[in-house]
């Protein structure tokens, strides 16, 4: 059976269902019965980006089993469309086939992939197995601390890869920096807004706003410092959708991270803080933890996960590298979520209270990352030295 309906899932077929199954089934005799497509993520009309799950059953070894797999449908042909999505969307293929995500550390996995499908005028498809894994949505708080060892791990054992480092298709170590970049830009307007909204001019001149001006007068060194972190392997977008948690044999659990569309080479750190982030300091899905309390937890976890792969040499770059893209670029996240929030929006008694509200998130958002920014301060003269003296140290 196919509900795949009229459009690019229609070249779904059992005959090219078949190999991807029986690599599913570890069966290369197995014999489909039966199949059905369903769309988790995306948009199949007008054409779009898509994950689906395909579930079915078969006849296999005499025995009639189910079978699932995972597939990838990229947009269309993005030749005349942004280079940095059509990019991301290679480097994960990149990554696979560079072997890398099959030397993952003990602990940590990233789905098989099954196979890779062309269609003329599209790019390629992407299946992947059923990692058969729990949802991170619904972790207690010690599962995330024990991904963050897991993680630690990872980017021990990559550290100064030779086969990452020879690869520059899959450097990305200057998209950190000219993210940031990007939304300086903005902050100007910002800050204007600040300084005059009826709710905020009270702090534009008080100690808050003042840290706030001297963090954004900061902002270069922070980027500077960043790119000169050593590199590792990293995900990219490290957050509760990519993450899960398998129970092997044996009775330990994995974590198993999906969608390494933007993952690479790239600093030792930001991953770390961007699920810091979040779980705690900007949840779009679940607040984990107060963001204090689960930024020290996850760190020492991630920090212990460095020393388990004997990279414990790391460990000052890998805390830098964590604080200063919690100050940057999530701190100016949380700016910009006040403008959306706040600033763009004139106060009366209907909305007065939520947007106070709204504010008074911010003002404690803000003081963590205010310390968060001390904290990294503290530790860039001992892990870069060259860069002592300069503004905002």
């Amino acid at each position: 059976m196919n509900r795949a309906g009229p459009h690019r899932l229609k070249r779904i077929t059992g005959l090219l269902l078949l190999p991807l199954a029986r690599k599913a089934l570890a069966d290369e005799r197995a014999d489909l019965t039966c199949w059905d497509c369903d769309v988790i993520k995306g948009t199949p009309i007008p054409p779009g980006r898509m994950v689906c799950r395909i579930t079915g059953r078969a006849a296999s070894r005499g025995r009639a089993v189910r079978w699932s797999v995972f597939l990838r449908v990229p947009e269309p042909s993005m030749e005349h469309r942004d280079p940095i999505r059509r990019e991301a969307f290679h480097r994960e293929l990149m990554l696979y086939r560079s072997g890398v995500l099959d030397e993952l550390p003990s602990g940590i996995a990233a789905p098989r992939l099954l196979g890779v499908t062309e269609h003329p005028g599209d790019e390629p498809w992407t299946w992947f197995e059923d990692v058969a894994a729990e949802d991170s949505i619904g972790w207690p708080l010690e599962r995330f601390a024990l991904a963050a060892r897991h993680f630690g791990r990872l980017n021990g054992v990559f550290l100064g890869s030779a086969t990452l480092a020879a690869c520059p298709q899959l450097d990305r170590s200057e998209w950190f920096g000219k993210g940031v970049r990007r939304t300086f830009g903005q902050v100007s307007t910002v800050f204007e807004a600040f300084r005059t909204h009826p709710l905020t001019s009270r702090l534009w001149d008080a100690d808050l706003g003042r840290q706030v001006r001297d963090l954004w007068g900061s902002r270069e060194i922070f980027v500077q410092a960043l790119d000169r972190m050593p590199r590792t392997l990293c995900h990219g977008d490290l957050c509760m959708p990519n993450l899960m948690s398998r129970r092997l044999d044996d009775g330990t659990d994995e974590t198993v991270l999906i969608d390494w569309q933007y993952g690479g080479w790239s600093q030792i750190g930001p991953d770390i803080a961007g699920l810091i982030a979040d779980s705690s300091l900007i949840p779009a899905r679940r607040k984990v933890g107060e963001p204090e309390e689960f930024a020290e937890m996850m760190l020492d976890a991630y920090l212990s996960g460095l020393r388990d792969s004997g990279q414990g040499q790391s460990v000052p770059f890998a805390r830098f590298g964590c604080l200063a893209t919690l100050a940057y670029p999530w701190g100016l996240y949380v700016l910009m979520r006040l403008n959306d929030k706040v600033l763009q929006r004139e106060p009366n008694a209907e909305n007065r209270n939520q947007l106070e509200d709204a504010l008074g998130q911010y003002v404690r958002a803000q003081h963590f990352v205010l310390r968060v920014a001390k904290q990294a301060r503290k530790t860039l003269p001992d892990v870069l030295p060259g860069l002592c003296g300069t503004r905002g140290t």
